[in-house]
């Protein structure tokens, strides 16, 4: 009886009879593209300076409780509608994504050297460059991002799928793995290679930009709300997102409130954020799922005023619909800007600026692509 009550109350019904495209995921991706943008622009061609000002702690701080881990439960979000959701659809999807992130690795560093040395070629090589350049083809050639995670998550959801894991086994696998995650996080070793396998799976180390394992978390928790959200009505979206909103919205609110009064300070907060967001425990998984599912009903609410402005809301879902060309490319525009710059070190206006022109130049560029890529398609059918 209490069983049905909940059920009720949170509008779920015994089958699946949303199976659609949900619009508010469009929304919270697509301005998780363009927020990822603008903090990439601190974290590849910003000097010291830009790097510590507040105006990037401060940025980094209020996304790190979102962000990457926004980017693996929409991830384990999207498993739960996708057709393609078979043991081995999910292996050759994650075989993939660990091949684009080698294939991407290497493409940083040529687009890198080959900018680098047509810049050297014109003025002549700037004092001090050489090192700068050196030190950033070294860091783009054992550069784990985005796709390595999601590849090695999508691994696991086959494992996860083929041994037909219920959604309770979703849960409580993600509450392990932000129980023993800062544990793990310690395990280092003296041997270089094996400490970059522990480091890339773990983070203990912490010179890898990502570590799979503490991410898990997430894309068990996507997965697990993406199959709650099949069991919504759509017209019943609005009063089960009021109520989940609210309560995931208070939770969120007194999470991070109690993250700024025991880390007080823009430096405090940002070295807290930092360390969590390579290795989040427990109560980081538990506040940043409050706080994802606090944006979607936020998604949700203000998709019928996004939707009058049609360019901002066809933006959106086009760069949520593109993302991963769009995570790609992105980056390899911000080491265009570092080659031809020789590693010029830009502040805090200069990476604000330059943001705006990397959004529109990966834009087209994806543009440009699907283009091409459309005309291949059609000529060969």
């Amino acid at each position: 009886m209490a069983g049905g009550k909940m059920k009720n109350m949170i509008s779920l019904k015994d089958q699946e009879v949303n199976v659609g495209r949900q619009r508010e995921l469009d929304l919270v991706k697509g301005f998780l593209m363009i927020m990822i943008v603008f903090i990439h622009s601190f974290q590849t061609i910003a000097g010291a300076e830009a790097a510590e000002s507040s105006v990037h702690k401060i940025m980094f701080a209020l996304f790190m409780p979102t962000g990457a881990c926004l980017y693996l439960f929409t991830m384990g979000f999207g498993s739960a509608f996708t057709r393609h959701s078979q043991p081995k659809d999910m292996v050759k999807n994650g075989v993939k994504l660990l091949f684009y992130q080698g294939l991407s690795n290497l493409c940083y560093a040529a687009i890198m050297t080959i900018c680098f040395n047509i810049r050297n070629s014109i003025t002549g090589e700037a004092a001090g460059s050489r090192e700068l350049y050196n030190a950033n083809l070294y860091s783009m050639l054992t550069f784990v991002n985005i796709f390595f995670i999601a590849g090695m998550c999508y691994l696991v959801l086959a494992i996860y799928r083929k041994l037909n894991v219920k959604l309770s086994g979703y849960i409580i696998s993600a509450v392990i793995v932000g129980i023993i995650s800062p544990f793990t996080g310690l395990l280092v070793s003296d041997n270089p290679a094996l400490n970059w396998i522990l480091d890339m799976t773990f983070g203990g180390k912490g010179e890898t930009s990502f570590c799979f394992f503490p991410y898990l978390s997430y894309v068990f928790l996507g997965y697990v709300f993406g199959k709650v959200i099949r069991r919504v009505p759509e017209n019943e979206k609005g009063n089960f997102y009021k109520k989940s909103g609210v309560v995931c919205g208070t939770v969120a609110v007194v999470w991070f409130i109690c993250c700024i009064v025991l880390h007080p300070g823009i430096e405090g907060f940002f070295n807290y954020m930092i360390g969590q967001y390579r290795v989040p425990g427990l109560a980081k998984v538990a506040g940043s799922f409050c706080s994802i599912i606090l944006v979607f009903a936020i998604a949700f609410w203000i998709m019928p005023i996004m939707e009058k402005w049609k360019f901002g809301y066809n933006k959106l879902c086009y760069f949520s619909k593109q993302i991963s060309k769009m995570y790609a490319v992105h980056i390899g525009v911000y080491w265009v800007i570092g080659g031809f710059a020789a590693f010029y070190e830009f502040g805090v206006k200069g990476c604000l600026i330059l943001s705006v022109i990397v959004l529109i130049a990966t834009d087209l560029i994806v543009q440009g692509y699907l283009i091409v890529t459309d005309k291949i398609k059609s000529k060969k059918g």
